[in-house]
Formats: C-alpha cells, sequence, structure tokens
C-alpha cells in the first residue's frame, strides 16, 4: 500500500494504517453490485454497516424539503464509506450510487470490536475520519470562497489526483460519469453556469469534458486556477498538479 493513500499522514503510523487496511479488508464480506441510482444510506435511515468502494462512483448528498440536492462528497475506488455508522444511530445524510458500483461490507458492530481489539484498525478507521474531514474542509473553502472557474479547476484535479492513485486514470485523462447537473450540485453553481465554464476551459485549451471523459491538455494552466483553494497535500502532490516536495 502506497504511502498516497494516506494524505499528511504521521510517517510512524504508516505500517498501522497499511494493517489496519488489512485487517478491515480481511473482515469484509465478497463483493457486491449495486446499481446506479440506489442508496446505500439513506437520510434518516438506521445504517448498520460500513463499505469499501471496490468500483464505480458514490456519492454523499442531502437534498432540501424543496428539492435542492447537494453532493457534499465523491467516494472513488477504494475509499471507505459510511464510517459513521460505528457512532451514529440514525444517519444524516444519504450515501447513493452515481453508477453501478461494487461494494464490500462489514457489519458496524463488527468492525467497532475490531478497533477495540486490534490498534492497527482502530488507527485506520481513526484517519479515514480525518481524511473525510480534510476533504470537506477543502470543500468548504471551495464552496465559500472559491469562483466558479477554481472551484471546477479543483474538481478535475481533485479527480484526476485520486483516480490516478488509484491506477485507473490514463495519463492526463479520466473518465468521469458525473453528469453537469450533478457537478453543478457539487459545486454549488447552477448548470448552466458550469456548462459556460467549461466550454471557456475547451476554448482556452485547458481541458476538454466531453462524452464522459476529462482530457487534461494544459496541466500547469489548470493548477494555476485551482491552486487557491487546493490545501498542502494537493499543492504538493503531482497527480493533483503540485510539485513534488513544495508546499
Amino acid at each position: 500500500m502506497s504511502d498516497v493513500n494516506y494524505p499528511l499522514h504521521r510517517p510512524e503510523l504508516r505500517d498501522l494504517l497499511i494493517c489496519g487496511d488489512a485487517t478491515i479488508r480481511q473482515a469484509m464480506g465478497p463483493p457486491s453490485l449495486h446499481r446506479e441510482g440506489k442508496a446505500l444510506v439513506s437520510t434518516g435511515g438506521d445504517s448498520r454497516t460500513v463499505y469499501l468502494l471496490e468500483s464505480g462512483w458514490v456519492a454523499r448528498t442531502r437534498t432540501t424539503e424543496d428539492d435542492r440536492r447537494q453532493i457534499m462528497m465523491v467516494f472513488l475506488p477504494g475509499d471507505l464509506m459510511g464510517i459513521k455508522s460505528m457512532l451514529l444511530e440514525r444517519q444524516p445524510d444519504t450515501i447513493e450510487c452515481l453508477t453501478d458500483a461494487r461494494v464490500r461490507t462489514i457489519d458496524h458492530q463488527r468492525l467497532l470490536d475490531l478497533t477495540a481489539q486490534d490498534h492497527a484498525t482502530s488507527v485506520r478507521v481513526m484517519f479515514q475520519l480525518a481524511e473525510d474531514e480534510r476533504r470537506l474542509h477543502n470543500w468548504v473553502t471551495a464552496l465559500g470562497r472559491g469562483m466558479a472557474d477554481e472551484r471546477i479547476a479543483t474538481l478535475l484535479l481533485d479527480l484526476h489526483g485520486r483516480l490516478h492513485q488509484a491506477g485507473i486514470a490514463n495519463g492526463d485523462g479520466f473518465y468521469m460519469p458525473m453528469t453537469q447537473q450533478e457537478i453543478a450540485d457539487h459545486l454549488g453553481l447552477t448548470l448552466v453556469h458550469v456548462n459556460r465554464v467549461l466550454r471557456r476551459l475547451r476554448e482556452s485549451g485547458i481541458v476538454t469534458v466531453q462524452h464522459k471523459v476529462v482530457k487534461v491538455d494544459e496541466m500547469a494552466l489548470l493548477s494555476q486556477l485551482a491552486a487557491p483553494l487546493q490545501d498542502i497535500y494537493e499543492r504538493s502532490t503531482p497527480e493533483f498538479g503540485g510539485q513534488a516536495g513544495s508546499a
């Protein structure tokens, strides 16, 4: 397991994180397939399961009473999902499949028992909560202070970096099954605004999004757009458009 799976981790925890990962995976059941649109966790529901995403795209969402939808987090292969099921009796958000998704599962009580019995497992679970918080802090900053082009550039670089680290990005191109409406729901923009910015990025020769495929033509310019909203990890990691060794 590469260090890139644990952003900003303390070096002395690396072996524990790897060991905890292996223990959790070994305790999980076989993979199961869930179709696009399926809710793995429902808002207000009693969820008793923690998930490992093996393939597909999944999102954490919340919808207001008047049907305004916010995508708060996008999960990609390798992510643990639903960790809060270990701690909360009822779930505040929905976790739904944006595409067909293959997941493995573990009962919340089984994982809670493992964290009590095995230090490495408890460290791995704590790290996942910290990593989820890091991503959410980044997105709060983007939603609160980011310009539309900065938000879109940051999203594209985030997806590029995470997919590259998962081994499923193709050079500077990657498959992105999110619709423009889903992008708008994630970025807090209108559909028209998303369309306008993507067209401007394409006409500027920076990035092309077409037929669910993203092709980054000018990584340096895309990185320059995203830089104000990137955290210290992303600014120093080449997969996210950053420079290795810088902060």
